[in-house]
């Protein structure tokens, strides 16, 4: 899995995997592999244009665009401990 570790802008993103432990892990059309970021518990961040979540009252969601994708700008500055802000909209 590639991790995030600086500000980055992914286009395409499928789905969103968030665990409460403050990581996000993104599904790219046409890759195998998740993007992952390693926030903080208490990390900002948001999506807009939320069709659906599955596991909304677990600790590992996941979380649909109302459109084909997701578009998230995402600031990291290392491999772990980020704060964001992440932000996500479907297209």
């Amino acid at each position: 899995m590639p991790t995030i570790t600086d500000d980055t802008r992914l286009e395409r993103v499928e789905h969103i995997l968030c665990s409460g432990t403050g990581i996000l892990d993104f599904a790219m059309a046409g890759e195998k592999d998740y993007y992952t970021w390693r926030g903080n518990e208490n990390a900002e961040w948001t999506a807009e244009g939320v069709a659906s979540v599955e596991n909304d009252d677990e600790d590992r969601m996941i979380i649909y665009p109302s459109g084909e994708f997701f578009v998230c700008d995402i600031s990291a500055d290392g491999e772990e401990k980020n704060s964001g802000p992440v932000r996500c909209w479907s297209e």
